[in-house]
């Protein structure tokens, strides 16, 4: 019997200074903090679970005489390339974005789109335009992203490409086409001028 009760007041005495101690710790803590000559009292902030303390880098000093410039590949954030489907409301645009991703069952490859509503402040970007958004501060209920550049406008793409009639020309050089018929169409046209002199 007397075993069992020393067992149990072993326990207690445990149990009751595993609650204190956190207790002294801040407690301790505190003390250390108020004590440092120079230092005003700061209160500790609880630190949530899901928050994660991160380490800012230490900015790179410019050349002298340089100035630094802003560019958006320096932030941290999400940025998704996609085709302006709608510029119709006022400093929004549309942008759907499209991947690929292979199905898990089927191993298919399945084409998804997903559409972001975009804030842009000078209306650079028009309907069918490739553009770079970037995520930033909530603009309105659903623009959480922001125009950041105009990669190529909607009709540079097909303005650049050559058309059709080029293409079937140039395959005709290639192939000698044009010199087999041009001697003939040459020997054809005075006989025909002369016909109608005559």
């Amino acid at each position: 019997m007397a075993e069992k009760t020393e067992k149990t007041e072993k326990k207690t005495t445990a149990r009751t200074t595993r609650a204190k101690a956190p207790a002294k710790a801040a407690s301790t803590r505190s003390a250390s903090t108020a004590k440092a000559p120079g230092k005003a009292a700061v209160a500790a902030r609880p630190v949530g679970k899901r928050t994660v303390a991160r380490k800012r880098a230490a900015p790179v000093p410019a050349a002298a005489g340089e100035k630094e410039q802003f560019t958006w590949r320096k932030l941290r954030r999400k940025t998704k390339v996609g085709v302006v489907v709608s510029a119709k409301m006022a400093k929004t645009i549309t942008v759907e974005v499209g991947r690929f991703r292979e199905h898990p069952l089927y191993k298919k490859m399945i084409r998804l789109r997903k559409r972001f509503a975009a804030h842009d402040e000078n209306g650079d970007a028009k309907a069918g335009d490739l553009v770079r958004i970037q995520e930033s501060r909530p603009f309105s209920a659903t623009k959480r992203w922001r125009l950041v550049e105009v990669i190529s406008r909607a009709g540079e793409a097909g303005a650049a490409a050559p058309r059709v009639a080029d293409i079937e020309k140039a395959l005709e050089e290639q192939e000698g086409v044009t010199d087999i018929l041009a001697p003939e169409r040459e020997e054809e046209e005075p006989e025909t001028e002369e016909k109608a002199k005559e």
